[in-house]
Order: C-alpha cells, then sequence, then structure tokens
C-alpha cells in the first residue's frame, strides 16, 4: 500500500475504517488480491504497489522464537528486525528457541520453497556440542541415517568430530533435511543430550557474514544464487 504505514493502516482496522469489498475489515494481516479485491479507508480506493523482493541473512541468538509473533509474550524474529528491515518478510524454515545460527528473512515465496522443499537438496551445516564421548559406531549411525521415535528415518549425513575433551565431543554434522528438531532428536537415539547446537551455513552462505548474534545483513543477488548452492 502507499501512502499508508504499517501502524497508521493498524489503527485504521481497530477503527474500522478499512473496508475490503464494502465489508469492514479487523483483521490486520488479512491477505487479498489487489486484481481481484477493492480495498478502501475511510472509503476512499487505496493504491497498491508491489514490495521489491529482497533476502536478508539474521544470526538468530539462542532464546529467540523462529516466528513473527507470540501469545506468550516470548521475543521473536520479528523483535529482532523491528525497525532494521522496512520490507515486509518472513523466516525460511526455523530453528529451535535453543538454537542459534542463521536463517533466511524473505518475502521472495518462489525462493522460500526453493530452500525449503527437500528435492532442492540444500545443505545445511551445523556445529554440535554435546555431553559425553561418541564411539565410532554411534558416528557411522549419523553418518548412515537414524530413524527417529517419531518414524522418521533420516538421510545419510556428513559427520565427524572436531573437538573432544573429558566432558564433551563437538560435532561438525551436514544435513539436507529440515525435519523437527531433526539433529537434536537423531542424537537423542543414540543416547546423547545436545548442549550448543549452532547453524554455520545454507547452501553456500557461512555465518561469517553475519558473526554476531543479532546481526542481519541484506544478500546482493551473487549471495542469494551462494544460497541456492547444493554441495
Amino acid at each position: 500500500m502507499t501512502g499508508l504505514s504499517r501502524r497508521k493502516s493498524t489503527q485504521a482496522i481497530l477503527d474500522g475504517r478499512i473496508k475490503i469489498d464494502g465489508q469492514v475489515e479487523f483483521y490486520p494481516r488479512r491477505e487479498l488480491d489487489p486484481a481481484v479485491s477493492k480495498l478502501t479507508i475511510d472509503d476512499t480506493p487505496l493504491q497498491y504497489r508491489a514490495d521489491q523482493k529482497v533476502v536478508y541473512l539474521l544470526n538468530k541468538p539462542a532464546g529467540v522464537l523462529s516466528a513473527m509473533t507470540d501469545d506468550r509474550g516470548r521475543k521473536t524474529l520479528a523483535d529482532l528486525i523491528e525497525g532494521r528491515i522496512k520490507e515486509r518478510v518472513f523466516h525460511v524454515g526455523r530453528l529451535d528457541q535453543g538454537t542459534s545460527g542463521i536463517i533466511i528473512m524473505t518475502n521472495d515465496g518462489d525462493l522460500a520453497n526453493l530452500i525449503s522443499h527437500p528435492s532442492s537438496e540444500i545443505r545445511k551445516t551445523y556445529i554440535v556440542k554435546i555431553k559425553g564421548s561418541l564411539k565410532d559406531e554411534e558416528l557411522q549411525l549419523i553418518r548412515n541415517g537414524i530413524t527417529l521415535q517419531d518414524g522418521f528415518t533420516t538421510s545419510p549425513a556428513d559427520a565427524y568430530i572436531t573437538r573432544k575433551d573429558r566432558e564433551t565431543t563437538t560435532l561438525r554434522l551436514t544435513i539436507s533435511e529440515g525435519h523437527k528438531r531433526e539433529i537434536r532428536e537423531m542424537l537423542r537415539v543414540i543416547g546423547k543430550r545436545v548442549q550448543n547446537l549452532v547453524r554455520v551455513s545454507i547452501g553456500g552462505l557461512h555465518i561469517s557474514l553475519v558473526p554476531n548474534p543479532g546481526d542481519i545483513k541484506k544478500l546482493s543477488k551473487k549471495e542469494v544464487e551462494l544460497l541456492k548452492k547444493k554441495k
């Protein structure tokens, strides 16, 4: 919409001044097609413009929900980007509340589908610290694929140990799926508890572009193409 800020438009909706096809609209997130629906404020038709497609890379801190709203008042991605991203964007995929690392924010639905669809096989790499040690046969189970407690069988993963000490083991683990809590559940099957989990890459994009929790970077066309990299 032109000539009407998001805050003013929300207030106008609450005041009952906005109508869609002649009917008063009270829901601020209603989706409509401007080619077939007529939107007015105070009975004056509003003009539309298509937002330019944008892609941002965000380093999500642990403790933040991968959501735009939360009815329990917890901190969300929307809180992180408020005042920093002017376009209306959504997140592609999710990271657990306790997981940190990179996540894509965009208004490009086609790109979002490409990244998230399993057939695209876009690889995502994580650094995982677990409590205790990991035997060779347990590591091989991760590499071969594991049947989780919900019945889902993971695809083969690239996994190797990067560090071991007396109490913890750190892995670098790469997968091309997005099953809910997949890495945590994989390790749970073999009796391991995750202490820290960070996503460090998606396709050819690395967390070094946004090295600090809360960092945001608008991606160039070249960087977006790296995002699509499968190997």
